[in-house]
């Protein structure tokens, strides 16, 4: 049988732990979903060569974000040109 303890707890206070609960919970979904994939793991994902991938941003097919002089790739949006199909991978 499974029992329940009721504590009291003054409002601000459960109020404060629920608003720090979410803040966690929706920071840890932002990192996650928007983590930048480098080149070379995009290559790796898709099992593709550097010329296929250049192809690719050539071809407007995956998106990418230059900083300075690297080239980075948005896991979230590297993942929905796999869903809609825009890029096909050779195996996985």
């Amino acid at each position: 049988m499974q029992g329940n303890i009721i504590i009291s707890v003054p409002l601000v206070d459960f109020i404060s732990q629920i608003e720090q609960t979410v803040r966690k919970v929706l920071s840890e979904r932002e990192i996650q979903q928007d983590k930048l994939l480098s080149s070379e793991e995009v290559m790796q994902l898709f099992s593709i060569s550097t010329t296929t991938l250049q192809k690719w941003r050539n071809d407007g097919k995956i998106p990418f974000t230059r900083i300075d002089n690297k080239i980075f790739y948005s896991k979230t949006e590297v993942l929905e040109a796999l869903k809609t199909r825009q890029v096909l991978p050779i195996k996985l």
